[in-house]
């Protein structure tokens, strides 16, 4: 038999070009074979320096994120400087900003009256933060408060107060009869999301609003009470900023927190009256 032929190296052709690259710039000046590179290897060049840059960004945020201390959402309340309140509650908290972030959400808002993708948004981006234990506590208006707290998103204070604070704050409780709730969970057909009510929500006055919260100050109508939040109108947060207008505002804590005492903190600091909520208004957008 005839001697073997030697398969082709699998990589010669590579080779032989990048040689034969090397023929060419062996005679060029330094600026010469800089041009030479440039105009063929420009591209290559700056996508490796994209993709290191980038990721180098990557790598710093993950090594650089903190933990949250306190995840606290004002929804619909964009006349508040979220900094200033982060600042201010971290001072009152103890909160080391160095080592954690506090986050005060003020600009996210949501409309039943009138909902769009960006009021979809900002639920879906709710339900997120609550199934990944991110949120603490939160205020909202008493329309958008009783749609959540019917999927079950607020804790029973009277699991989370603790008694004396409970008995400062009972006359202000927001109830929900859990009755329903408990038979609704009996459904299969039930999904445990906070949906926009297109036909009650876009038809609710004002009056009908107002009319609807009063009836969550009456736990003797409900055949099973559950005090899950708490009236803010009184506070002095609302009284000093003027936030929420004619709406009831509503404390609540997020059922599953990871962080009771601080969200406990926020709301000792919310009914302060030596903190200086005046300041925390941002008096270009704010409307009395």
């Amino acid at each position: 038999m005839g001697k073997k032929e030697k398969e082709p190296r699998p990589y010669r052709g590579v080779i032989d070009e990048i040689r034969e690259q090397q023929h060419k710039t062996k005679d060029m000046s330094l600026k010469g074979k800089w041009q030479y590179f440039w105009d063929y290897y420009k591209v290559h060049t700056i996508t490796a320096v994209v993709v290191i840059l980038l990721g180098g960004t990557l790598i710093h945020d993950i090594l650089s994120a903190k933990d949250y201390a306190f995840y606290g959402i004002m929804l619909n309340s964009i006349g508040l400087s979220a900094e200033s309140m982060e600042t201010a509650f971290s001072e009152y908290a103890g909160i080391d900003l160095e080592t954690y972030d506090c986050f005060i959400d003020t600009s996210s808002t949501l409309s039943y009256s009138t909902p769009s993708e960006y009021d979809m948004a900002t639920m879906q981006k709710m339900v997120a933060q609550v199934q990944g234990h991110d949120l603490d506590a939160v205020v909202f208006d008493s329309q958008v408060f009783n749609n959540y707290a019917n999927t079950e998103m607020f804790a029973d204070l009277s699991e989370v107060l603790p008694p004396e604070e409970f008995q400062k704050h009972k006359d202000r409780f927001y109830y929900i009869d859990y009755a329903p709730i408990a038979k609704a969970n009996e459904d299969s057909d039930y999904e445990n999301e906070a949906m926009i009510s297109s036909d009650e929500g876009a038809a609710a006055s004002l009056e009908d609003i107002l009319a609807e919260a009063e009836t969550h100050r009456h736990p003797e109508n409900m055949e099973q009470p559950v005090p899950v939040g708490i009236y803010m109108e009184e506070s002095p947060f609302i009284q000093k900023t003027g936030s929420y207008g004619q709406a009831q505002p509503v404390f609540g804590f997020i059922i599953n927190t990871q962080r009771p005492e601080t969200a406990l903190k926020y709301l000792a600091f919310l009914w302060d009256e030596t903190v200086d909520f005046e300041s925390m208004k941002k008096n270009d957008l704010f409307m009395e």
